[in-house]
Formats: structure tokens, sequence, C-alpha cells
């Protein structure tokens, strides 16, 4: 009873209340796209933004008028004070859970399922809507997520909207000649310390060690395409990185900081994408773009972690790469043009993308400021 009257007590205190933003990296991602449309709205006029940061504040932009809230303030008086005069919390790679019925919280997902990693989280209480897609994903993501599927949304991913926008200009990115340009996404597969290893695969598939490299980059230079990899930050590649690779370019997160440009404008300004077992596979499908699969350690995927959606239907739009030489057709698709998979691209858009447009923001914009009051 008197913890119920603290509560409303603390609630009717004057002053703002907060809307609490979250994502991995910091400042990225669909909660990023949210937080620039509810400034553009106004809405920081009417609430304080914070930002639950992972990294540190160094390399965050200057904004006087936001908070933001580094690791150690996570347990601090401060910090808790934020959580609990929170209005909603918007995240898309950890969870903040509601403390009070006055609050709401929405759970943007990093990603939709492809992998099968049902019980990696905690089931939650406190999280009262979470974001698919699309209607194909609801019971998906309710299973991977450990969540009922009633808290579903499907209005699709707003950092995705970006894929309609104009392509930019990549050439002065690299200082290289080239005519097309490939990026290549590949998942996370074995480590350093090896401890999330999948049996049988290697660091990174088809580039087995310096000749595939090497055979590779002839083909890629003849053809004038550019290879643009980018892989997971935990994996392992210095035996390939040791080569002089005119055509094979290596990139991480710093590259997008340094070019100013975002790694989602960055893919969709690409001629084509290579990919795997990740769901920037159907982000991709919004550029109507080749897209290519790396298939082959699929099996060892199958056995190992399984997959969450019936693999080979929704990626029947991918060219299935198996082999040095099945990389090389691709990159010869690329070169001159062809679209061999184009039609079964189109069908499994219109299975799991809730619509082919660059409105996903505003959607689910509107979604939050509904169900939060705000």
């Amino acid at each position: 009873m008197i913890k119920d009257w603290l509560k409303k007590f603390f609630l009717w205190l004057p002053g703002k209340r907060y809307i609490v933003f979250e994502s991995q990296p910091d400042l990225s991602d669909s909660t990023v796209c949210v937080y620039e449309e509810l400034r553009r709205r106004g809405f920081h006029r009417k609430y304080r933004m914070v930002w639950w940061l992972h990294g540190g504040k160094e390399q965050i932009p200057t904004n006087k008028k936001v908070i933001y809230l580094e690791e150690k303030d996570h347990q601090r008086l401060y910090g808790k004070w934020i959580l609990f005069r929170a209005k909603c919390f918007v995240t898309c790679n950890g969870y903040l859970e509601t403390c009070h019925k006055d609050q709401t919280s929405f759970f943007l997902t990093h990603g939709m399922a492809i992998k099968d990693t049902a019980g990696y989280r905690r089931p939650l209480e406190g999280v009262q809507y979470y974001l698919c897609l699309s209607d194909y994903f609801v019971d998906v993501m309710a299973k991977q997520l450990w969540m009922d599927s009633q808290k579903a949304f499907s209005l699709g991913l707003p950092r995705n909207d970006v894929f309609k926008q104009p392509s930019a200009d990549l050439h002065p990115l690299f200082g290289r000649d080239f005519d097309k340009i490939v990026v290549w996404y590949p998942t996370y597969r074995q480590g350093k310390n090896d401890s999330h290893k999948v049996k049988g695969s290697q660091a990174l598939p088809i580039l087995h060690d310096a000749e595939q490299a090497q055979q590779l980059n002839e083909y890629l230079k003849e053809n004038r395409v550019l290879l643009v990899l980018k892989p997971h930050f935990a994996q392992d590649l210095t035996y390939i990185k040791k080569i002089d690779l005119s055509n094979i370019v290596f990139i991480g997160d710093d590259f997008f900081v340094k070019n100013k440009i975002s790694s989602y404008h960055f893919v969709g300004s690409c001629d084509a994408m290579i990919t795997d077992y990740s769901s920037i596979y159907y982000d991709y499908l919004l550029c109507n773009k080749p897209v290519a699969a790396v298939w082959e350690d699929i099996e060892d995927f199958r056995r190992e972690l399984g997959f969450a959606v019936d693999i080979d239907e929704v990626m029947k739009g991918a060219f299935k790469i198996y082999t040095l030489d099945d990389f090389k057709k691709f990159v010869q698709e690329i070169a001159t043009g062809k679209d061999s998979l184009k039609t079964e691209r189109e069908a499994v858009k219109k299975i799991v993308l809730h619509a082919d447009d660059d409105q996903s923001t505003r959607r689910v914009t509107d979604f939050i400021i509904e169900k939060a009051g705000l």
C-alpha cells in the first residue's frame, strides 16, 4: 500500500518524463530511426530523451538536450530514477522492462530469425510489444524470444527504410577502379576463443586459405568487380588479411563512422549482396537486387544449431554458393547484369515483408505513440 502510494507520488512530481532508447551499437538500428522521427514531430519538447549506452560517451556526438547513461549509471540512483520516471522504453538489442503499469516497453528486435536461437534469452514479463518484419514471423519470433505472440506488431523494420533511398556513389570510399561492387556479410562461425564454433565450419567459408582468396581476387579483377567483406567483429581472419588483395576489401564498423554513411545505406548502394544464414537477407529484398547465400556448410548449421524457419523456402530467392566455382558464377552474373532469381525473390518478398516501401519508421512511431500514450 505504502509502496503504491510512493510510486504515485514520485510520478506526480513536476518535471518532464523520459523516453529511454537502447541499441547495439549505440545510436543505431531501428531505435535511432524512431528516436529521430519523434524529434521531428517535436516530442523532445514534451519528454527528455535518454540513450542507455553500452559503450562510452566519448564516441557519442555532443547533444545537451539528450541524456546519455553509461554502464556505471545503471545501478546508481540517478539511473534508477530515470528508469522509474520513464514513460516508455524503445530498444532493439537488450531489454528494458517496465517497473510499473504507467510504462510501456517496445522491443524492436535486432533482426528476424533464421537460425534457431530459442532459449538464448530469458522470458520477459516487462516487455509489452515486440516488432516483426511481417506476420510471417509472429509465431517464429514468439518462440525465439519466449514471448506471447499477442505482443507482436508487424509493421516492418524502421532501419530498412534507407533501402529505398537513392544509392550513394561508393567509388570515392575505396579509391579503386571497379564497375560493380558486391558486399559480403558472413554470419558468425568461429572466433579466436572458438567458444561458439559450429562444428565442421571454417572461419570463413569458400576462402579457406590464401590460394582460394587469390584465385577469387583475380577473377574479381578480370570482371572489374570489387568485393567488400564485413566479417563479424569476433571472427579470426588473420590468415587472409595478411594477403595483398586488390579486389577484396575488409571493413569494420569504423568504416561507416569514418565515411559518414550508415551500414544499411552502404549495403543498399552496392550492386549485390552475399550473405548466408543472416537476417539481413530479408532486409535486402527491399533493394530489388541480386543476392547470394554461401551454402557450403549449411548441413553443419542444420545439425548443430538448426533453423527457426524453412530455410530452403525463404531463401529460394538467393543464388546458392557451395564452391569457389559457384562464387565465380555469381560474380559473372553481377558483372554482366544478369539476375537469374528475380522471380523467386519477388515471391519470397511477398511473404516475409510487411510492405515494399519506406514507411516503416512512420508506422512504428505511430504505434509507439498510441500504445504508450505519448
